[in-house]
């Protein structure tokens, strides 16, 4: 028995309003009440046949429609807290073609090495912040005595918040502290691999 991390997958979905005529319904659910496995039971309650048995739907719900083609209802809390919108093929500017939400659930589910958050935030002891006008400067203080400074600065003074100044430029520091542990990872796995590759090579001259 071990500790998993559900992998990733994009479905389709559509949050249904009650009625039996959204406008723009997806075509899968429209060949799925021609087919009988949805249908109106009465207004505002839909009745979906799931690879579970039958379930309803009210207005408010999502529909889903899996990776197998499965169709079942989802409540709006429970869709809000499960999903993020899918990102689309990259434009002509190069954006990426996942958000960032997708891309940390994908590294969630790699099991070699990595930093984490967690990781970066036990070593920091301590956050100093400084600020002059709309500039604000965040020094971070590393349980070794090392110092990593964010910045952030607001464009025009009419939008400058200092709690979110200070948000920005914490996560300023805190990306530049994830560039040295992430050198410090990788000098450890290549530490590793030659000792490994030292013990290996002892073998094979014993």
């Amino acid at each position: 028995m071990g500790a998993y991390t559900k992998k990733p997958v994009t479905i389709e979905a559509f949050r249904w309003t009650g009625g039996p005529d959204q406008g723009e319904d997806p075509v899968w659910i429209c060949d799925a009440i021609r087919e009988g496995t949805v249908r109106f039971v009465e207004a505002g309650l839909m009745s979906i046949q799931t690879t579970e048995g039958v379930m309803n739907a009210s207005a408010g719900d999502w529909i889903i429609r899996g990776v197998e083609g499965e169709i079942y209802p989802c409540k709006d809390s429970v869709f809000q807290a499960s999903y993020v919108q899918a990102s689309r093929a990259p434009d002509a500017t190069g954006a990426p073609a996942i958000s960032m939400a997708e891309a940390q659930a994908i590294v969630e589910t790699k099991p070699a090495p990595r930093i984490t958050a967690d990781g970066i935030k036990a070593v920091i002891a301590q956050a100093e912040y400084f600020r002059s006008r709309t500039l604000t400067i965040c020094i971070l203080t590393l349980r070794n005595g090392f110092h990593i400074i964010g910045k952030s600065a607001c464009a025009s003074p009419e939008n400058y918040d200092r709690a979110v100044g200070e948000r920005y430029a914490y996560d300023d520091a805190f990306d530049q502290v994830w560039a040295f542990e992430a050198y410090l990872l990788k000098e450890r796995l290549s530490a590793a691999t030659a000792e490994r590759r030292g013990q290996d090579d002892a073998v094979r001259a014993a």
